[in-house]
C-alpha cells in the first residue's frame, strides 16, 4: 500500500518516524530509505507498506514534484469551479445569449471592423474599439491621429461596455421592459456608423459641394468592411431579435 506522508524524526539516533494519513510509522534507514536525500523532519515522502502495516520502503518526494501536484490540484479545482460557474451562467442567461454576446465581444475587440487603404502606408485594419476612438476625437486632425496611433474611446467606450450588459439587464431589473436591453448593442452599432459617416462629412466640410462629394466618395472607396463588423452585426441582430421576442411573449401573457 502506497501512501503520502511526512518525516517526523530522522534516523540520526535510531529508527526514524513518519506520519501518513494520521498514523505514525517507525522506519529504519538501511534497506528502507530509497533516496539520496537523507531523512529530515518535515520532508514529504512516499511510503510503501506491507500487508501488516510495516514500512517496506520510503522515498523522498522532490519539491518539483510537489509543486507539480499542487499546480494540478489547483488547476482541477479551478476547472471544477469554472464548470460550476459556467453551468450557473447557462442556466441563468441561456447558452444562445452567452454565445451571441461572446461573438459580439470578439467582433468588437479582436476582429477587424474596417480596413483603410492609405496608399503609401498600406492597408490598415481597425477594430470596433479603435473606431470608437475615431468617433470620440474632437476634430478631423485628431481623428486622423487616432487612426494612426490610437486614442481614447472616452464616453463611447463606456457606452460600449454598458451596451454589453444590455442582454442581461432583465436579470438585475425585474421589469418587463428590461428584456429590451438586448437591443442596445445593435442600436449602439448603428449610432457609431452614423457618427463615423458624420465625422467623414465633417472632414470634407468647407469645400464646394461637388468637391466635397468627390472627396467623400474617394474616401469611402478606400474603406472596406472587415470580418469583425459582420460577426458583431449578426450577433447584435440576434440579441435584438430574441429581446423583442421575449418582450412580445411577456406582453402577451401578462
Amino acid at each position: 500500500m502506497k501512501r503520502r506522508g511526512k518525516v517526523l524524526r530522522d534516523t540520526s539516533a535510531g529508527p526514524g518516524l513518519l506520519i501518513a494519513e494520521g498514523q505514525q510509522y517507525p522506519f529504519p534507514l538501511e534497506g528502507v530509505w530509497q533516496s539520496e536525500t537523507p531523512p529530515r523532519p518535515g520532508l514529504v515522502v512516499d511510503v510503501d507498506l506491507n500487508e501488516d502495516g510495516i514500512v517496506k520502503s520510503v522515498t523522498a518526494v522532490s519539491e518539483s514534484q510537489i509543486a507539480k501536484e499542487q499546480a494540478e490540484q489547483a488547476l482541477a479545482a479551478a476547472r471544477a469551479k469554472g464548470g460550476a460557474l459556467a453551468s450557473t451562467a447557462v442556466a441563468r442567461f441561456g447558452m444562445p445569449t452567452l454565445v451571441a454576446t461572446g461573438l459580439l465581444i470578439i467582433g468588437w475587440f479582436f476582429l477587424s471592423t474596417i480596413s483603410i487603404n492609405t496608399g503609401f502606408l498600406g492597408k490598415m485594419d481597425f477594430t470596433f474599439w479603435r473606431v470608437l476612438s475615431f468617433v470620440n476625437a474632437k476634430n478631423a486632425f485628431e481623428a486622423l491621429g487616432t487612426l494612426k496611433d490610437g486614442g481614447s474611446a472616452g464616453l463611447y467606450g463606456l457606452l460600449a461596455v454598458i451596451t454589453l450588459v444590455g442582454p442581461f439587464l432583465s436579470t438585475f431589473w425585474k421589469d418587463r421592459r428590461a428584456v429590451l436591453g438586448g437591443l442596445l448593442p445593435l442600436l449602439f452599432m448603428l449610432l457609431v456608423a452614423l457618427l463615423v459617416r458624420s465625422a467623414i462629412s465633417s472632414a470634407t466640410a468647407g469645400a464646394p459641394t461637388e468637391m466635397m462629394d468627390a472627396a467623400r466618395s474617394e474616401i469611402m472607396k478606400q474603406v472596406s468592411i472587415g470580418m469583425g463588423a459582420y460577426v458583431s452585426l449578426l450577433a447584435a441582430i440576434y440579441l435584438a431579435f430574441i429581446s423583442v421576442k421575449k418582450f412580445l411573449v411577456a406582453k402577451a401573457t401578462s
